[in-house]
């Protein structure tokens, strides 16, 4: 019975000794989870900001000078009635229409005037471009609209016999 007893207690001596080494391993690997996590949190944070940093200052930058690049203190830029014009025959035979909205940026000290007394040349010209104009030459071409400002621009400029717009913007666009 004493050696029943004594391998009994050898047995618990034996138990005891391995939990604790369990409990050690299973914290070491915790505790290592939990840094790698952290340091990763903490880089993925650092990178994102340093990135945007870099990308905010440069978008930024070209905005500015894409506005600025448009309308001046000597510039004016005004606002023509709104167009409603049947479009060249498609293709398909189809009747198409456009409806449009345009503003023309003009030198400012004889701009305004000059508009409103040729007011009725301009609308002529723009009309008549359009009517020539295809719905598909318009939205088709990646560049579609950039063209039908050139067209339009140099239709009113011809008309006027003159270079009173500099440029042509379409606030309001739908083909139907």
């Amino acid at each position: 019975m004493e050696k029943n007893q004594d391998v009994e207690k050898e047995l618990q001596e034996v138990e005891e000794t391995e939990v604790p080494i369990e409990k050690k391993g299973h914290s070491k690997m915790i505790l290592l989870l939990v840094v790698v996590l952290v340091v990763g949190v903490i880089g993925g944070t650092a990178g994102t900001f340093i990135g945007n940093l870099f990308s905010n200052k440069k978008a930024k930058t070209e905005e500015v000078d894409h506005i600025s690049g448009k309308i001046s203190n000597e510039q004016d830029s005004i606002a023509l009635d709104e167009f409603l014009v049947n479009l060249a025959p498609s293709k398909t035979g189809e009747d198409e229409y456009i409806k449009i909205s345009i503003s023309l940026l003009v030198p400012a000290k004889v701009g305004e005037k000059e508009v409103e007394k040729n007011k009725d040349v301009i609308r002529d010209s723009i009309v008549n471009t359009l009517r020539k104009t295809q719905a598909e030459s318009i939205l088709n071409d990646s560049k579609g609209v950039e063209s039908l400002k050139v067209e339009l621009k140099e239709a009113i400029n011809k008309a006027n016999n003159s270079s009173l717009v500099k440029e042509v913007f379409i606030t309001n666009l739908v083909i139907q």
